[in-house]
């Protein structure tokens, strides 16, 4: 028996079996059994049609509750705009979005690291009807040990956390990991989804999250703790993140 013969066969019985199972068990099962993994279904116009446990937790909110809703409906309206504008990419062009890194703010402020997929659900026509989503939240230093790359890359990151304060460059970080610069990026590429610099970015925008809403430091005095020397850039790279100037955000979620 050829290869693409076998390939070919197997598929077959693939979507035989598929075609068998009772709708939604899938997602139903698996996705409630993985508590740290927000999982949701939307139609064309953003409603959500389900929601696991893990998605409702983050909202403080049950799964009954958000069925219905939609994205301007449960986040802060800057956050929803940029949740809405990658589902519309989504569903316009019927390409997935994979492993993009995200802050999310949780009602009462507290932070979350995730890292969000996208893909466009199609209906037999082959015409994009919704899409669906996973959400999994990413911890710095936990976890069993890592093979070497991972684990130089998660030690970085720890590091780099720690350092939040410093002006850290690209070649700074690439030394420390004891990398070249083009590894260094390759390596954030493939397990973060994203560049190193734009990584410190995200990191020192979340300590600005916890400082804005837990501590009195004015503004100029988080960016200058966070090593931005013009309160304008630091501004500007919150926005690049939060979708919100530092101000707005403190006044918003407190």
């Amino acid at each position: 028996m050829n290869s693409s013969f076998k390939n070919t066969t197997n598929d077959r019985n693939f979507e035989e079996f598929i075609q068998q199972i009772r709708s939604g068990q899938i997602a139903l099962g698996l996705f409630e059994a993985l508590p740290d993994v927000m999982f949701w279904i939307k139609d064309r116009e953003g409603v959500l049609i389900f929601a696991n446990k893990a998605y409702a937790h983050l909202l403080r909110r049950s799964p009954e509750d958000l069925v219905g809703q939609t994205d301007r409906d449960l986040f802060a309206p800057a956050m929803a705009e940029v949740f809405q504008k990658d589902d519309a990419q989504v569903i316009a062009t019927g390409t997935p979005q994979h492993n993009k890194l995200e802050i999310v703010t949780r009602p009462g402020g507290n932070i979350e690291w995730r890292i969000t997929s996208k893909i466009p659900l199609f209906n037999h026509a082959d015409q994009v009807i919704g899409s669906a989503g996973i959400s999994r939240r990413m911890e710095h230093g936990e976890g069993p040990p890592l093979p070497t790359p991972q684990r130089a890359i998660s030690k970085l990151i720890n590091q780099l956390h720690e350092h939040l304060g410093e002006p850290l460059t690209t070649h700074d970080l690439a030394e420390k990991a004891g990398m070249s610069i083009s590894t260094l990026e390759r390596r954030f590429k493939e397990y973060l989804g994203t560049t190193p610099k734009r990584y410190l970015v995200h990191a020192r925008m979340a300590a600005a999250c916890d400082l804005l809403l837990n501590s009195t430091l004015s503004i100029g005095q988080i960016a200058a703790s966070l090593a931005y020397q013009e309160h304008a850039s630091f501004t500007r790279a919150f926005i690049s993140v939060m979708h919100m100037s530092p101000r707005a955000y403190r006044e918003f979620y407190r």
